[in-house]
């Protein structure tokens, strides 16, 4: 399992650096590839300077943008949420989650109930309805914006 998620995690940092062929006008962490140990995706990096702690439709949570593409349209970070319940009528981006710890119940519209807990990953369609349930989870999370400007807190 740990070598699983060690691989989705270079994964996703070898994403970042093809993503980031040139630095954004303002650099989020870094420039230059960056390395987010299992151990540190897990609690350190939630404390870090970078940081955000929010307060929203999913609760009580913190995300960690580590990389925005020159484009705006791709965002890629850590996200730790607490327990939540919320009917969404339309998910808001394309998003690909992989939980590290805890989890969600996701049920569509049509009823179709999907589960996915740490050690899984969920692509997320732009204009999902349905039911977000959790009783808290940290994820890798790659959002896909098209470029469309986000309230300040999402999903």
């Amino acid at each position: 399992m740990n070598l699983m998620k060690t691989s989705i995690a270079a994964m996703l940092l070898c994403a970042t650096a093809a993503l980031a062929d040139a630095p954004p006008a303002k650099p989020l962490v870094t420039t230059k590839p960056l390395k987010v140990s299992a151990a540190d995706a897990i609690g350190p990096v939630f404390a870090g300077k970078t940081a955000v702690k929010e307060s929203g439709p999913d609760g009580p949570a913190t995300d960690v943008l580590l990389l925005r593409s020159k484009d705006r349209k791709v965002e890629m970070g850590l996200y730790d949420a607490g327990p939540s319940e919320q009917d969404i009528e339309s998910y808001e981006d394309d998003e690909f989650m992989f939980f590290l710890a805890g989890g969600v119940t996701l049920t569509s519209a049509d009823g179709t109930v999907l589960q996915a807990q740490d050690g899984e990953g969920v692509a997320m369609p732009r204009g999902w309805k349905g039911h977000w349930s959790t009783k808290g989870y940290k994820k890798y999370y790659v959002i896909y914006t098209g470029g469309v400007k986000k309230p300040a807190a999402a999903p």
